[in-house]
């Protein structure tokens, strides 16, 4: 006897067709049904459609009010579906779910820009860290000068960074803002040097400037990190859209100034982050960007969250695949590893002490469908990641 839980339509054909014996053009057809999913939405119209749809599709519906969950086989939900478009009121429920099916369900991505192509997916891309800052939590000061930020930068491809992260600002609780003239003074010798000497790397600028990403975009980046996802400078979207580059929509909650003093308080963290982050890729598009293949999103860990709140987000990474984009992930040497290594191992750690922990906290989110990984250490991450790519992908019935 074998009980097992399919979450991909595909596995779930190899399984009938290899397993039980199923012939093909069946177990094809029928796949959808061996894929469960828990659905929620809150519908303020007439409810009664919904009521009559589930009870045909044979799904399990639970309501309070104008709050609904369906749980069945994604089978029976687009049977639903199917229901539900005989209905005026619901047509465009109906649509709404299945849209979100299909970028549920989406895997494989790739980023274009600059001549290169970096596809995501089957093999979990590393940025590395590289911050030309003299006060950064976990590496502050070690690369401000340029040519010691190029030997890093070098090593770090060289043990397996597709992306490199130029970063000329402190973002760390409590850090005080710079100027954009201050930021490029530190960002732009490095980022020559690293375009002259690795010109088919991917180099990103962590800011949230659009005068720095202007300015960084002519001299060669290929990518803009903004922490604040374009709310801390509103020509950022008007910048990024003029080159279409690719653009990382971090969530951020407060300001890194105010992160100690103000309080941080969320009703559902994974709920807010997406709801936030459905509304940004909106404004995106309106000022004009048009590659929307080029938009990441970070749930930005520790971007004003509490410990509890991290946890819950790696807990429930695999939510954010429902808005149809290549996801990151950055936990590397962050303060919530080193305050769970506390209370687990009773032993106070330093950034660059907690190497295994940000391990630890990256495996969720990789098995859960992150794209790119945001680390310091690059070779361990890189050899922990080719272990866990290959379980995560390994196609076994």
């Amino acid at each position: 006897m074998l009980i097992k839980h399919f979450s991909d339509k595909d596995h779930f054909y190899k399984f009938l067709k290899e397993r039980v014996g199923v012939f093909f053009k069946e177990a094809e057809e029928r796949a959808f049904e061996g894929v469960s999913h828990c659905l929620y939405f809150e519908f303020s119209e007439n409810p009664e459609p919904i009521f009559l749809s589930a009870q045909k599709s044979c799904l399990s519906i639970f309501s309070n009010g104008n709050k609904f969950a369906l749980c069945g086989s994604e089978a029976n939900i687009r049977n639903f579906c199917s229901e539900l478009v005989s209905y005026p009121e619901t047509k465009a429920l109906a649509r709404e779910i299945l849209e979100n099916l299909i970028k549920f369900r989406k895997k494989n991505f790739q980023l274009q820009f600059n001549r290169k192509i970096l596809p995501l997916g089957l093999k979990t891309a590393i940025m590395g860290v590289l911050n030309v800052t003299p006060d950064s939590f976990s590496d502050g000061g070690l690369y401000t000068d340029p040519e010691k930020a190029l030997r890093r930068a070098v090593q770090m491809h060289e043990e397996g960074a597709e992306i490199i992260d130029i970063g000329g600002e402190s973002t760390r609780p409590g850090s005080e803002r710079v100027s954009a003239e201050e930021e490029l003074g530190r960002v732009l010798p490095v980022l020559r040097l690293v375009r002259r000497e690795l010109p088919d790397v991917w180099i990103s600028v962590d800011t949230y400037k659009s005068e720095t990403a202007r300015v960084c975009l002519e001299e060669g980046a290929d990518i803009i990190n903004d922490i604040s996802g374009g709310t801390f400078d509103e020509r950022m979207f008007e910048i990024v859209s003029q080159y279409n580059c690719p653009y990382v929509i971090n969530h951020i909650k407060g300001r890194p100034e105010t992160w100690k003093t103000e309080p941080i308080v969320y009703e559902d963290v994974v709920g807010e982050i997406k709801s936030w982050m459905e509304e940004r890729i909106r404004k995106l598009i309106e000022a004009g960007y048009r590659r929307e293949e080029n938009i990441i999103l970070d749930p930005g860990i520790g971007f004003g969250k509490l410990p509890e709140h991290n946890v819950e987000i790696l807990r429930r990474f695999e939510e954010f695949r429902i808005l149809g984009k290549p996801l990151m992930v950055g936990v590397s040497r962050k303060s919530f590893v080193g305050l769970i290594l506390e209370g687990f191992l009773n032993k106070k750690t330093e950034p660059k002490e907690r190497l295994y922990g940000s391990l630890g906290a990256v495996a969720p989110a990789v098995l859960q469908g992150a794209h790119i990984v945001r680390v310091h250490d690059v070779r361990e991450t890189r050899e922990f990641l080719a272990l866990l790519d290959a379980v995560r992908t390994y196609d076994a019935v």
